[in-house]
């Protein structure tokens, strides 16, 4: 099985995200904009981008009634994201109605791609005890999960649900994820290469280690991002992957 890099573009100025994927033109990656990006820059900037043939991760995380994130989703599409992420625990209805949305929007013309909808399980900040006490307050209504358990739970709903292309879990899940689920596609954070400090990641791996657990792709931010050599560390994490 393949695995990706994606390079997360940490900043808050779109013209050093522009500068980084310059830096780095020419090497088979996606590139992820996440909310600190997307709220410093523009529309217009995305979409440009995009139809210049950058790969793009829209990672915003999705998370409101159905009826707002399908129209959410529909925006993404028209600025040409290949990727995007709901949180899974918004539910079945809205997988639904973004599912709906994106056909509608496909058969009538507003947009010309469908984006890959990933659901997003139980963030990559999390480590397990702090996962246990933030849901322990539901312990009288529903049993509660590790975080294992509850990655699974919700690789369940991806798998049954076509709107839904597959989902987002650390690298400390994907195996056994992969093992049930052999075709879902799991986008990976919380990638550290060698050396790399963990900063505010919870549970990581080095990229070799991610793609032998069975990563379709793995996110790597900061320790390219704030690096002095950039295209020597990509080079070196696609080497690892390759």
């Amino acid at each position: 099985m393949s695995t990706e890099l994606v390079v997360a573009l940490d900043f808050n100025d779109q013209n050093k995200a522009d500068q980084l994927i310059g830096t780095l033109r020419g090497f088979p990656v996606i590139y992820k904009i996440g909310l600190e990006l997307f709220m410093s820059a523009d529309s217009p900037w995305l979409k440009s981008i995009c139809s210049k043939g950058a790969r793009i991760f829209l990672d915003l995380k999705f998370y409101d009634i159905p009826n707002t994130v399908s129209s959410a989703m529909i925006q993404a599409a028209i600025l040409g994201a290949e990727f995007t992420t709901v949180h899974l625990s918004g539910g079945r209805r809205m997988l639904d109605e973004i599912d709906i949305r994106l056909q509608e929007g496909l058969l009538s013309g507003q947009i010309k791609r469908r984006p890959k909808v990933l659901g997003v399980s139980v963030l990559t900040s999390f480590k397990e005890e702090e996962w246990i006490a933030s849901v322990s307050h539901m312990a009288s209504v529903s049993s509660v999960r590790n975080i294992q358990d509850t990655t699974l739970h919700f690789a369940n709903l991806v798998h049954e649900h076509p709107g839904v292309q597959g989902m987002v879990c650390s690298p400390h899940e994907v195996e056994r994820i992969r093992m049930k689920y052999p075709d879902l596609f799991l986008m990976v954070p919380g990638i550290r290469p060698e050396g790399s400090t963990s900063n505010d990641q919870g549970r990581i791996m080095t990229p070799s280690e991610a793609k032998k657990a069975g990563a379709s792709a793995i996110v790597v931010g900061r320790p390219i991002s704030q690096s002095k050599e950039p295209r020597k560390i990509v080079e070196t994490i696609l080497r690892d992957i390759s």
